[in-house]
């Protein structure tokens, strides 16, 4: 890896798989990646997450203030943020990791809070999401729980790797079907170094 810093990293749904992710498996064992020879130790915790879809680009804000970046793979939808289930779109707005990485068929997924509550509030004063399904949302925020993943909102969306099928893919294709997808190798760097409340940010 090469670090922004010290040194710069830049490495290089929905139906019955509700946008990424159909049953959450069990947690994995998560390998954290070890240094290279002659390089400052590594982030031993990334404290924010930032992801800017146009440049196909996630920085990793490490305590103390180095930066990870990283290439990543997008919802093979059009531009725009997601609005409904099936729209194969990439979340836009401010998020955070809600819930521990989970062995998955793209390696190991890590789930965030979509939909939001300014999610949630856009679509009802839209007509996209029915009031009672709106507070099922909110309820769910409000407790602290992951929200609702069987509204015409969609769910099952985070940060995930490749897996076999998609190996190497992320490089050169949108191929999700909504979530921010990476190598495998960086997803294991991230999922060993957030907690559940990171802070997650999508941007355009």
């Amino acid at each position: 890896m090469r670090w922004r810093g010290a040194w710069t990293a830049a490495l290089v749904g929905a139906t019955a798989l509700l946008a990424c992710e159909g049953e959450p498996p069990a947690a994995p064992t998560l390998p954290s990646a070890p240094p290279e020879a002659g390089t400052p130790p590594p982030c031993e915790r990334i404290v924010a997450i930032a992801v800017k879809k146009r440049d196909r680009n996630l920085r990793a804000f490490c305590e103390g203030g180095e930066v990870v970046e990283l290439q990543v793979a997008l919802g093979r939808g059009s531009l725009g943020p997601k609005r409904r289930v099936g729209d194969e779109q990439t979340p836009e707005g401010r998020y955070q990791i809600s819930g521990p990485p989970r062995g998955s068929r793209f390696h190991v997924f890590v789930p965030i809070d979509y939909p939001s509550i300014t999610d949630a509030e856009l679509a009802l004063v839209e007509g996209r999401v029915s009031e009672p399904d709106y507070h099922r949302i909110i309820d769910a925020h409000a407790l602290g729980l992951e929200p609702p993943t069987d509204t015409a909102l969609g769910g099952y969306l985070g940060l995930h790797g490749e897996g076999r099928k998609w190996r190497g893919k992320s490089r050169d294709l949108d191929w999700t079907y909504g979530c921010v997808g990476l190598a495998d190798e960086d997803i294991d760097f991230l999922a060993a170094r957030i907690a559940i409340g990171t802070p997650v940010l999508i941007e355009p």
